[in-house]
């Protein structure tokens, strides 16, 4: 870069570095220096710019600009601050009618910005890839893939991509082409047999589609000699559509759970004995998936009375009945497992602890307003708990692990009991 090259561009930065400071002492400029954080600000930009010129180096610069990107600051709020910090030096060159070092300024000022943005886009790539073989790993830990082995191949090509972004080599680039990559492939033929939602199989297209056209763009621009900025601006937002992608699939594997597991013959739900294993596995797609899940416990209140007044059969009714009332309620990737007699485990992928509880409280309004039908009628309630599992919140998953989350969740259940039933905790 000219700026740490060139000894008359830095002479001429410098001077007029320290001439806008004499300025700024007896005339602050009319725009305030209104930023989160004081590092990003362009009059820490400056003085930065004036070290890294005194020690005929650009290390400071660097560190800024690595930390900056490390604490997720937006390159697009630095770029603000250093342009405000350009004009405010161009305008002083142009003060003194002099165009030609205006123009001088202009492109070493345009260079420093595509550095600059260079170091954002090494640091994020840094940290996709190393998130990306997180997900990957996860993925691979599980003991049923179902259709995420094919999201597999999605974070296979995510991995390729980065390398390729790393590099700044638009051979190395994964398979551009939608219809033609292995999770396209897969998605065009045995998916869209298995899906048979169409506005499902429509939304995850739509998000492979434009995912591959974002890529399509970085490559089409990556051998451009100031592309840094748009390169790391498109890469997020692949990495956007990719978690996206990810959720949606995800909730696409557990219709299929629910299709394929055996089933409970009362109720039509999950048999217990498939629920360490499902939790396990929802614990490696949160990881994944980047996404928080929640497991809500519920039981019909006071159900020993009713099968003592009404009898056994009373109460398997009861149970069909609630039976209907949750499915009609939840969507179809919900898992549901008949965990014991009464008592009812349903995992809600994707769904953090303020949604699940409008479930969960949708659920036991809906089960409080519909009585089993009868001469007379039987008015029924539950009680829920409620627990949300942020992929934050655990690094291994084991069986352990799932035995306190369950413990966790039933002791909200009991807490729901103990203050009144009828209510969610």
């Amino acid at each position: 870069m000219n700026l740490w090259t060139a000894p008359d561009i830095r002479a001429l930065l410098g001077s007029l570095l320290q001439e806008l400071d004499a300025q700024l002492a007896s005339a602050p400029p009319d725009e305030a220096v209104v930023v989160e954080s004081v590092n990003v600000a362009w009059p820490h930009i400056k003085n930065c710019l004036a070290k890294a010129l005194a020690s005929e180096g650009e290390n400071q610069c660097h560190a800024m600009l690595e930390q900056l990107a490390g604490e997720g600051t937006p390159f697009m709020l630095f770029a603000h601050q250093f342009g405000v910090l350009r004009n405010l030096i161009i305008k002083l060159v142009l003060s003194r009618e002099d165009i030609e070092q205006a123009r001088q300024l202009i492109a070493l000022f345009e260079d420093m910005e595509e550095e600059f943005a260079g170091i954002y886009l090494r640091v994020f790539l840094n940290r996709l890839g190393t998130r990306n073989h997180l997900r990957l790993s996860h993925i691979q830990a599980l003991s049923d893939k179902n259709i995420l082995s094919y999201f597999e191949s999605h974070l296979e090509w995510i991995a390729q991509l980065v390398e390729a972004a790393r590099l700044r080599d638009p051979e190395r680039m994964p398979e551009l082409d939608h219809s033609r990559c292995q999770f396209g492939t897969w998605l065009n033929g045995e998916g869209s047999k298995l899906i048979r939602d169409k506005s499902h199989i429509g939304q995850i297209r739509k998000l492979h589609e434009s995912l591959h056209h974002v890529v399509c763009e970085v490559s089409e621009i990556m051998s451009h000699r100031r592309a840094s900025s748009p390169i790391y601006a498109l890469l997020k937002k692949a990495e956007t559509y990719s978690l996206e992608l990810g959720n949606e699939i995800s909730l696409l594997n557990s219709i299929v759970i629910m299709s394929v597991y055996n089933k409970d013959p009362l109720t039509g739900f999950l048999n217990r004995r498939f629920l360490d294993r499902v939790l396990v596995n929802q614990m490696e797609i949160a990881k994944a998936t980047e996404s928080a899940f929640s497991v809500i416990m519920f039981d019909l209140d006071h159900f020993k009375k009713l099968n003592d007044k009404y009898g056994h059969n009373t109460g398997d009714r009861a149970l069909e009945h609630i039976a209907g009332i949750v499915r009609d309620t939840l969507r179809q990737s919900d898992l549901v497992f008949r965990y014991g007699g009464e008592e009812f485990l349903l995992v809600a992928p994707s769904t953090g602890n303020a949604q699940a509880h409008l479930l969960a409280e949708k659920l036991r309004q809906r089960i409080h307003d519909n009585p089993l039908p009868g001469e007379p009628a039987i008015p029924l309630s539950a009680s829920f708990g409620v627990t949300e599992i942020a992929p934050a919140s655990y690094t291994v998953v084991d069986a352990g692990l799932v035995r306190d989350l369950i413990a966790e969740c039933d002791g909200k259940l009991y807490a729901a009991k103990r203050r009144g039933r009828n209510r969610v905790v």
